[in-house]
This record gives structure tokens, sequence and C-alpha cells, in this order.
């Protein structure tokens, strides 16, 4: 899938748009300022003036970027690939039909900044912290059904030996899990079972199958509230680019950026190469850059850099994965599933019976194995209960890498539907009733974006060690090339409150470079 889109050689005519020259002899008289007029202008910028950023990407790190080196007084240029900001978050309206096909819930939402936003915005929301269903192939799990209670205390146990044992080798998720089982003295045999299915779980959350995820670094539980953004994530988008849509020049969109001249000091500047819409290639040249690509867009070498990137932020980027979570959204004229659950969640049958076990469940996997090998209820899921969130008569499945890939390929919408159907027919709050009509069905495209990395946010796969890439951004907070983007941060990765504070970030790494201080303003939840 990777591709490159790397020019060799520019067009002739094109004439790149230089960063001012004030201060310099080559500014002619009337174009000088007055400290006076700087001092109108606002404390920084008469230090600000002359200093320019390109920022290469309208996400909502790269827009926060923008916004807050704007605000200090410098020139920014924000070159966006796409025809629309915002990046992985994008909103689908229709009418009052509101979609998020990106982004679309705001997590830890106790230490989440964003969430002072909602009522300033009055944007409507929906806290997801019901109670979910779980389901299998033989239908709703009852209550006593605890594989879930053992996945949770494996998710413990996984946490605790690698504090205790840093250096102990990392290893797949559904391995260690299997093996955890095994050795547990005090579950059941179907427990033993189903417990390792039930850990699968977390594929609908970090976008990656539990034989790729690392044990080491697995992200299992999300302990703080998690609210829906039922009026749109677009909203937070827009606000963050409030403060530049004044200057048309600034968010300048359909420009693929190619390649990227750099320096790490500034002794040079900066020159960044673009294609627009037209195929026509042109340059900007500034102070320094911001770059807000996804994690996937390095790893596949859609963008050179002239120098190359320095070896540990290589490394770093190397030694993170990266995820493709998807949705599938399933609109019905009716609702036939539960309306009191905000969440459905299907565990997939063990693959393999294991004789010793006993397992009546086991047994009757492997014959449901033979007889249907290719829908729906051979991975795990999590769909989302859009009616009780929304209002509308839908549902939206969540899947993950490699059936993201797969799924993201299909065109028909029938053979979408088929490949589904299955797992509807388990929702149905009165089995005997024959399914409602199909309105509509949509899916993500992630895995088939180059702008978006072939995926949608990272992932920590075995043998990645993502600190490498976090260590390697501080090793370079005085450089004039900054990077920004939800692959980093620590904490809050692949989330926006995490992605919007790395743009924080790289505006204020080269604020101090430019030896203008940052005036320390927290704009968000102000009136």
């Amino acid at each position: 899938m990777s591709q490159s889109f790397h020019v060799t050689s520019s067009s002739t005519g094109s004439s790149p748009l230089k960063p001012s020259n004030c201060g310099s002899d080559l500014v002619a008289p009337f174009q000088a300022t007055t400290l006076d007029e700087l001092t109108a202008k606002g404390p920084n910028a008469a230090r600000s003036e002359c200093k320019k950023v390109i920022v290469v990407g309208a996400g909502i790190s790269g827009l926060r970027a923008a916004a807050v080196l704007h605000r200090h007084g410098c020139e920014v240029v924000v070159l966006e690939a796409r025809d629309r900001i915002g990046g992985r978050i994008h909103t689908s309206r229709k009418g009052d039909h509101v979609r998020d096909i990106g982004a679309a819930w705001m997590h830890e939402t106790s230490q989440n900044g964003l969430v002072k936003l909602i009522p300033q915005l009055a944007i409507p929301y929906y806290y997801d912290d019901g109670l979910p269903l779980y389901f299998t192939r033989e239908g709703r799990a009852g209550s006593q059904f605890k594989a879930k209670k053992v996945a949770d205390e494996f998710a413990d146990y996984c946490e605790w030996f690698y504090e205790t044992n840093p250096d102990a080798k990392d290893r797949p998720v559904h391995e260690f899990a299997t093996e955890f089982v095994l050795q547990h003295q005090l579950i059941t045999k179907d427990e033993r079972d189903w417990a390792p299915q039930a850990v699968r779980e977390v594929e609908l959350w970090i976008g990656t199958s539990t034989d790729q995820a690392s044990s080491k670094h697995l992200s299992y539980f999300i302990t703080e509230r998690n609210l829906y953004m039922k009026g749109g994530y677009d909203r937070i988008v827009n606000w963050t680019a409030e403060p530049l849509r004044g200057d048309p020049s600034i968010i300048r969109l359909s420009h693929l950026v190619e390649d990227v001249k750099w320096s790490e000091d500034g002794t040079e500047q900066a020159r960044v190469q673009y294609k627009d819409a037209d195929g026509n290639v042109g340059f900007v040249e500034g102070d320094a850059v911001v770059m807000t690509s996804p994690l996937g867009v390095y790893h596949h070498n859609l963008i050179s850099f002239n120098p190359p990137l320095p070896s540990d932020i290589q490394e770093g980027m190397a030694r993170f994965s990266y995820g493709a979570l998807g949705k599938v959204f399933f609109e019905f004229a009716e609702v036939f599933w539960s309306k009191d659950n905000d969440q459905f969640v299907f565990y997939p049958s063990p693959e393999e019976s294991d004789s010793s076990s006993g397992s009546s469940v086991n047994s009757n996997t492997s014959m449901n194995s033979i007889v249907e090998k290719d829908n729906i209820l051979n991975y795990a899921t999590v769909t989302i209960n859009l009616w009780i969130m929304t209002g509308g008569k839908e549902l939206c499945v969540q899947i993950a890498e490699p059936l993201t890939q797969r799924i993201e390929t299909m065109e028909d919408p029938k053979e979408l539907y088929a490949f589904f159907e299955p797992l509807f027919k388990l929702y149905r709050t009165e089995p005997y009733k024959a399914l409602p009509r199909l309105i509509n069905v949509e899916t993500t495209h992630w895995t088939q974006d180059p702008l978006a990395g072939y995926g949608s946010y990272s992932a920590d796969k075995v043998g990645d060690d993502p600190e490498l890439l976090y260590g390697a951004l501080e090793n370079h907070k005085g450089s004039r090339l900054q990077f920004a983007g939800e692959h980093c941060t620590l904490v809050a990765n692949g989330c926006v409150h995490g992605a919007f504070k790395t743009g924080e970030t790289a505006a204020t790494n080269l604020l101090d470079s430019f030896g203008i201080p940052f005036d320390g303003e927290n704009d968000i939840g102000a009136k």
C-alpha cells in the first residue's frame, strides 16, 4: 500500500513565498514599520515580526500550534493536503444527521481540558458509561458470564508483570492471556476458554488485533468517564481554527506537502515544497516548521526530509506502530435492538476446542467454525447504540485491523450488509422477527487514505518502545523542526486532547527558540 509522493525536481516558473525581511537592508523604505506600530500590535510583536512558521497539516494539533504562534505575533502558514480542515476528525452532516467518521469521543473527561468547550460552544453530548450488553455466537451472555472479569484480571497481571520485570520479553497479548488462564487455578473451564476472547475487546480501542498488540504496553483500562460528541467534533475543530480565519492566506487547503528542507538551529531557512490541487509545484519558506502528519505518513516515507530526520527520531518512529480502527454505520427503518444499553460487545468463540476442558461451548464452536467461516461473528466487535446517543435509528460497528483493511475495500452495500447481518440477528430483542429494512450503510476508508497514513492512530505492537519517540522529541525541543500529533505524547496518545496539547507544546518550543516569552494564556473555556 505504500507509495511515494516525492518530487525530485520542481516546475519552472514557480515562485517561493519567502519569509519577511524586516530589519534587513533588503526592505524598501515604504515597508518599514515604526516601533509605535509594532507596540500597538502587542507586547510580543516586535520580537516576532520576522518569524514565520510553516505548519504542515490542519488537523487539531496543527491548528492549535498555528493559533498559539499567531497569538504571539508570528506569521503562520498552514499547508493542508485535504480540501477540509480537521484531518482524522471528520464530521459528516446531512441536515440534522451527524456522524463522526473519525474521532467521536472525549476521553478521560476528569482531566481533559477540551471538556470546558462543551458548555462554551453548547455542544450536545452523551456520557457513554451505561451498562453494555455482551454477546457470543450463542446469543446474549448472562449475568454469570465472568470471562470479562478474568480478562480484567489478566490486564492487572500484565501491568504488574512488566513493572516487576521491565526487561522481560514483550509478547502478543493473545499469547500471554492464553498462558495466564492456563496457569490460573481458580477459574472454571469455560472461563479459561472465554477469557482470552474477552481480552479481544481491547482491539476495538487500540485498533489492532491481540495477535499483534504488545503485552508490555497494553492499554486496556480507560478508568475515567468518556463522553460521545453527539453534536459533532467539527465544532471543536472550528473553534480551534477561528483565530486563523481572519487572514485567508493562513490556512491553504489542497496543498500536498512533498519535501521539507530544514535546519536544527535555524541558521538556514526552512523550505517546504508542495503540490496544489491543479498539480502545480510551489514552495513556502520560513524560519521553522511544525510537522503534524500522522505517524503512518512517516512509516510510508510519503514526505521526504532534507537533511534526513535525526537518527533518534527515525528510530522512535520506527519503534512505534500504527493501527487501523474502522467504523461501519448501519441505518435501519426501525430500532430492533435494546434501547437501554449504550454498547453491544461481541466476543468470537474460541478458535480451537480443548478436549481436556470439557467445555460444551467449545464443542459447539468447532461445528460453527466449519459451517460459517466468513462473517463478522469470527471477530470481536463493539457496536455503538446511536439510538440512545443521538436519536438516530442506526448502529455503528467498530472493527480493528486486519479486518478493517478488508471491510474498507468493500464497495457494495449489499456485500457489507451480508457480512454483518449475523451480528444484527443476535442483537434483536424479538428474535422471531425479521430484520427491518436497511436504509443506509457508510464505512470509513482510513486504510485506503495515504493522507491518514493508511490507518487511524498509533498502536503499541509487539517489540515497540514508544518512549523512544517521546525521548527523541524532548532531545530536540529546541529544534526549528517540531512534531505534533496524537503519536507525540505519552499521556492521551491516540486521543484528540492529546493531539491538541502537542500542538501547544510544539508552538511553545518554537517560541522559546525565538526568544519570545509564552503568555501562559489558557483560552479554553474563556467567556
